[in-house]
């Protein structure tokens, strides 16, 4: 069976958002992992979620990823503007340390990983957000 998670690194949380994944307006990271029965548990609403021990594990690598990457997530965080080349080097750099993450974990098995939500790729002066109101 899948499991999908969303990887927020602005709020350095996540979520479990099998089967559906929302639309979002904030750069968000789903990460669908193949899982087998013993590896999931159920919430009181009937949702999937890793069992304990497997998201103790998936918290591990998370923390990892967002300790890697905290120079991009500040960036991200203050609307900094960057060339187009920055920012995909950085999103990148972002996924691959993701990737790595979780393959350091063998019970974690990752098949899928998407950015959605608002990644910047292009901005201007014009483009950047007013973060004083």
């Amino acid at each position: 069976m899948k499991l999908t998670i969303s990887l927020d690194i602005l709020e350095e949380a996540f979520y479990y958002v099998s089967p559906v994944k929302p639309v979002s307006t904030v750069p968000l990271i789903y990460a669908t992992f193949s899982v087998e029965k013993g590896q999931v548990a159920y919430t009181t609403d009937n949702e999937l979620k890793f069992a304990r021990k497997v998201e103790r594990t998936f918290k591990s690598a998370f923390h990892k990823i967002v300790q890697e990457n905290r120079a991009y997530r500040e960036i991200l965080d203050q609307d900094k503007i960057l060339s187009p080349q920055e920012h995909l080097a950085l999103q990148s750099k972002l996924l691959d340390s993701l990737i790595m993450a979780i393959q350091e974990y063998p019970e974690l098995t990752l098949i899928r990983v998407e950015l959605t939500g608002s990644w910047p790729v292009f901005q201007t002066e014009a483009g950047h957000l007013d973060l004083t109101e």
